[in-house]
């Protein structure tokens, strides 16, 4: 019984170990969090982020009301989240330089636009 106990315990600090959070989820996650006044800016298109790979932000919107936006409002929104995924990425990698590319998706997949910056 203790033996099984001990099996039991090792299980556990195992899953434990398995799901914290690599350094590049750490780093996406910071990423991510410092792009969400984008989304609070325009909460009827954005509807979320992801990074992948490391230099690519993924811009997921709700097409209908994307497409209901004035093209100003539209550009606007663009030149936003470029500058708030350079800037994000750059404090993050302090001193490194890559292109980084926003795209932007809808629902399912598609790319609906796509906007890149060197750093």
């Amino acid at each position: 019984m203790i033996d099984m106990r001990k099996l039991a315990c090792a299980a556990v600090a195992v899953l434990i170990a398995c799901s914290s959070p690599t350094q590049q989820q750490r780093v996406d996650s910071a990423e991510i969090a410092q792009l969400d006044q984008l989304k609070r800016s325009y909460p009827d298109a954005v509807m979320g982020f992801d990074i992948h790979p490391e230099t690519t932000l993924i811009v997921s919107l709700d097409l209908q009301h994307y497409i209901e936006m004035d093209d100003d409002d539209v550009a606007a929104m663009q030149r936003a989240a470029i500058a708030r995924w350079r800037e994000a990425w750059s404090n993050a990698h302090p001193g490194e330089h890559a292109t980084l590319r926003v795209r932007f998706i809808d629902f399912i997949g598609r790319r609906v636009a796509e906007k890149t910056t060197n750093v």
